[in-house]
């Protein structure tokens, strides 16, 4: 099922629009709202397994007629695999990541699934801080990150990096 689309807010021009999620209970992340088509909650029995793929990959989902990966977030980032977690949910919060393919001339979606979506930060990107103290696993998924108002670290995933990371 489908929630209405991020409405994109008015913001200062050196301020970006991000969506808040945590992909898992401890990892907070961000992605520009511009990035980002939808937010969907897609039942876990409506995703089909396809075997012999990455174990990241969950499967595939039919929306609105187009065929869309579905990617276990925490596991692509090092975490336990969803399959494998203690309480089985009935749906996945589901970020629907959109970039655009100038070879194809077309938008190539990918859905990422993540622990629970929180919402918009209105954020400046020359506050990015570069990596440290991250883990080995997020490093080829990251732009940056920001300390947040409880000194959270909240991580800037790089959408390109997620894409290119997909097998062809």
């Amino acid at each position: 099922m489908m929630q209405s689309p991020t409405q994109v807010l008015s913001q200062p021009a050196d301020k970006v629009q991000y969506l808040k999620f945590h992909v898992l209970t401890d990892i907070t992340a961000l992605l520009p709202v511009a990035e980002l088509a939808a937010a969907l909650k897609i039942e876990v029995a409506k995703i089909t397994a396809i075997p012999h793929l990455s174990p990241w990959i969950i499967g595939v989902y039919n929306w609105h007629g187009e065929v869309l990966w579905i990617v276990d977030m925490g596991h692509l980032l090092g975490a336990k695999p969803l399959y494998q977690q203690e309480i089985l949910p009935t749906y996945y919060n589901t970020l629907l990541l959109e970039q655009s393919s100038p070879a194809v001339s077309e938008q190539r979606r990918l859905g990422l699934v993540v622990h629970q979506i929180e919402g918009l930060e209105l954020l400046s990107r020359d506050t990015i801080q570069s990596l440290s103290a991250v883990s080995e696993a997020l490093v080829p998924f990251l732009q940056g990150y920001w300390l947040g108002a409880a000194a959270e670290m909240l991580l800037l995933l790089d959408g390109s990096a997620i894409f290119d990371y997909m097998p062809t």
